[in-house]
């Protein structure tokens, strides 16, 4: 906060009594300076919440705020938080995990056919993110829905 809009919060008798000389002035620009760190943090707030300018230490954070932790905690997954809480659930919200937590781009996701609330998940052979993906569908994936892993043909 600026001085000059401090001392327009003083009573008049104190307004009047103001100026540069004084012991009032030198505390207006103290209190000046003492508001300054505050509201530049405050003038940048939103960026706190933003996943892409956010400190490091706050990604893990936001990744818990907007429920993708499970997943992990990169600032991808944060950005599109909403969007996977949204599709949670389905094959579509499935894949969108899986690939923007690995970015494992060549995944398919099947129903099976022949068994109800049983899903195929094929990746490439010899994948290095087997594990990760593996570990990210059963904690993704609906509960009383079973999985198995395949490899793409």
């Amino acid at each position: 906060m600026r001085r000059d809009a401090i001392a327009g919060m003083l009573p008049a008798a104190f307004q009047r009594t103001m100026h540069p000389s004084g012991v009032l002035y030198a505390l207006l620009d103290v209190m000046e300076g003492l508001h300054s760190s505050s509201e530049a943090r405050l003038d940048a707030v939103e960026d706190l919440f933003h996943p892409y300018r956010c400190p490091d230490r706050l990604v893990p954070f936001l990744a818990r705020w907007v429920s993708v932790d499970h997943l992990g905690s990169g600032r991808d997954l944060v950005a599109h938080g909403t969007a996977l809480a949204q599709w949670r659930g389905t094959r579509e919200g499935l894949r969108a995990a899986v690939v923007i937590a690995t970015g494992l781009t060549e995944i398919e996701i099947e129903e099976a056919a022949d068994r109800p609330f049983h899903l195929i998940v094929r990746i490439p052979a010899g994948c290095v993110l087997a594990e990760q993906v593996r570990h990210i569908v059963e904690l993704d994936k609906p509960a009383a829905t079973t999985f198995e892993m395949g490899e793409l043909p």
